[in-house]
């Protein structure tokens, strides 16, 4: 991996989730997140590969509980449950396309995702639009 993002690394229950901002662009594939499991640190293993629904690029992603706020540049932000991640289980609950003209492997759209204030407001930091506040709302 070319381009390790601060802040890229983020650990739940032993396991740590990893982006790649430049793997998209040069092998073609949607957004993939790494899950590594770091249960015993003198031996850690892959866990699994996530693979998005889109070829946009990952950027900057944070664990809050059980969910994984992904930014995915042109793919806006991404919300991902990971609850299940010991048993290989990562699924995509909602999401906010900030870049609607195009999900494709660029750099345009949510480039950072900040989901900790008590509110329950998330901010979207956006590279064409600038900041962007929403909230995420249950069904």
């Amino acid at each position: 991996m070319d381009t390790l993002i601060k802040d890229g690394l983020q650990r739940i229950n032993g396991f740590f989730l990893l982006g790649d901002e430049l793997d998209e662009q040069r092998v073609g594939f949607n957004t993939r997140t790494v899950v590594f499991d770091f249960e015993d640190l003198d031996n850690p293993k892959f866990h699994m590969n996530y693979l998005g629904s889109t070829p946009a690029i990952d950027h900057n992603g944070y664990v809050k509980g059980n969910k994984f706020y992904l930014a995915n540049y042109r793919a806006g932000i991404r919300i991902i449950d990971i609850a299940d991640i010991a048993s290989m289980s990562m699924t995509e609950i909602a999401y906010i396309d900030t870049f609607p003209s195009n999900d494709s492997a660029g750099f345009s759209g949510a480039w950072n995702v900040y989901p900790y204030f008590e509110s329950g407001n998330i901010v979207i930091s956006d590279i064409n639009s600038g900041f962007i506040l929403v909230k995420e709302s249950t069904p």
